[in-house]
């Protein structure tokens, strides 16, 4: 570190470069364990973090409590202020305190300091006044040898304690250090400002959140289509609430929970998403809270009261009948918890809500209708023809249901051969009969389902070959599950 020396020349303060114009910044850090020829590489303090069994439930006890923090170094409730500049002239020192005062006499010591952070010895013959007061610590008249190889470097104030730190008893203060560096003997010259560090951190709060399930993925190849999710089945997961695994609640820093059992009470949980108005959702239920079935939704919304202490083990699932599609949009769907309890400390958990997982029907699923067969009218005068396009940037095949148009009974499915990225497939009704098994027996037009995992359009043309016109009937399909346009 490149410190500059600050000297006092007939009352006028100079540098050893030049002339100063503005303060610089002073750093608290940690002192080193070894305290000379400790290396200090760290640019700020870490703050001791209050045990559980510090405070009591409120900030008045809280404020009896002397505080003396842990040190790296021997020296207990230590700090090492780094001096942005040698220190040669006379010079004071003031020690802020925040959220808490200091009690008790502290000491304190000036070391060089190495290019590399290193402390290489104590300033011989250094002298300074010190005075605690409760919201300051004051070291006055600061004094080293005359010349640069004197120079305080940086200052190990130890034996620092606190006291009066009733803001501690909420969950996440700290108590905070900073000041300045100022010329002795007046003149009101500002060496360096002292940046605030955080020294004694009350526990963190405990966080509450709700967190989406991974996106989910409707199957668009599944029979019916889009009647159950990729893996095959008909339920999954939309979300789930947690708790951090240590903190405390609101003001009550005598109750760490490790474990959401120690909370007390009862949550509401409130699911408000499109899905339950699906008319293919059967229930929806929170893992040790029981089920909702489509009878209890109201309103697009569903509310569960849960036990505290089942909180953190809450899953929210949903159900569907796996014989119904699934809409093709679901829109947002979240989840709100609310604390009902009067007693405990989840009273102090204000109400939280997150996202759950979406749903996705990924890829094409078209049902045209009225897909001639070789047989009758189609052997003489009509010609289905089905074009398939994959307009995404991947190779990939199309599953063909075929169906009785008239009973909507499955007859059979095949998977056709790659369509490329970017390309078509042109097939027949010939085609369709080649490949599935009874199609030519059933003696009746086609419904035909095409799905896959591409997205992409289907036409279904029909060619009369008495007028020789083709006419494009795509527009006779099931419109709820069409994807294409």
């Amino acid at each position: 570190m490149n410190k500059q020396n600050y000297y006092l020349l007939g009352g006028a303060l100079l540098a050893s470069t030049a002339l100063t114009t503005g303060a610089q910044a002073a750093v608290i850090k940690n002192a080193p364990a070894t305290l000379v020829g400790g290396s200090q590489t760290a640019t700020s303090y870490t703050a001791s973090v209050l045990a559980s069994q510090v405070f009591s439930s409120n900030a008045s006890t809280a404020s009896q409590v002397t505080i003396t923090p842990g040190a790296t170094s021997s020296a207990a409730g230590s700090i090492l202020i780094d001096f942005g500049s040698a220190l040669t002239a006379s010079f004071n020192v003031q020690i802020n305190v925040t959220n808490a005062a200091f009690t008790g006499t502290p000491s304190v010591v000036f070391y060089h300091q190495s290019t590399n952070g290193t402390l290489t010895s104590m300033v011989a013959g250094a002298t300074c006044g010190v005075q605690p007061l409760s919201d300051k610590l004051l070291l006055t008249a600061c004094t080293a040898a005359t010349g640069a190889a004197s120079s305080a470097d940086a200052a190990i104030v130890y034996g620092l304690s606190y006291s009066g730190a009733g803001a501690l008893a909420t969950a996440g203060t700290s108590i905070k250090l900073d000041g300045w560096v100022t010329q002795n003997g007046g003149g009101n010259v500002t060496f360096e400002t002292i940046t605030s560090a955080n020294v004694v951190t009350s526990k963190n709060a405990a966080e509450a959140s709700v967190q989406a399930a991974t996106a989910l993925n409707i199957d668009n190849t599944a029979t019916p289509v889009f009647s159950k999710f990729s893996s095959g089945a008909r339920s999954a997961a939309l979300g789930s609430i947690h708790f951090s695994v240590t903190g405390s609640v609101g003001t009550d820093l005598a109750s760490t929970f490790s474990t959401v059992g120690s909370i007390t009470g009862t949550a509401e949980v409130k699911v408000t998403s499109s899905l339950l108005s699906d008319p293919a959702l059967t229930s929806i239920w929170i893992s040790t809270s029981g089920f909702a079935t489509a009878a209890q939704f109201v309103s697009g919304t569903v509310s569960f009261q849960v036990p505290a202490a089942s909180l953190a083990a809450s899953i929210i699932n949903v159900a569907f009948d796996g014989t119904t599609g699934i809409l093709a949009t679901t829109g947002t769907s979240t989840a709100i918890v609310t604390p009902t309890t009067t007693t405990g400390i989840i009273t102090a958990i204000a109400p939280f809500s997150g996202n759950l997982a979406s749903l996705s029907r990924g890829g094409l699923s078209v049902e045209l209708n009225t897909v001639m067969p070789t047989a009758g009218e189609g052997s003489t005068k009509y010609r289905s023809v089905i074009r398939i396009a994959n307009i995404s940037s991947v190779d990939s095949v199309a599953i063909i249901t075929v169906k009785n148009d008239s009973t909507g009974v499955a007859i059979g499915t095949y998977t056709t051969t790659t369509i490329k990225a970017g390309g078509t497939l042109q097939l027949t009704s010939a085609d369709l009969e080649a490949n599935v098994s009874g199609a030519a027996a059933a003696g009746a037009n086609y419904k035909v389902v095409v799905s896959g995992s591409f997205n992409g359009y289907v036409q279904n043309m029909i060619w009369n070959s008495v007028t020789g016109i083709f006419s494009d009937i795509s527009g006779f399909r099931n419109g709820s599950l069409t994807l294409d346009p």
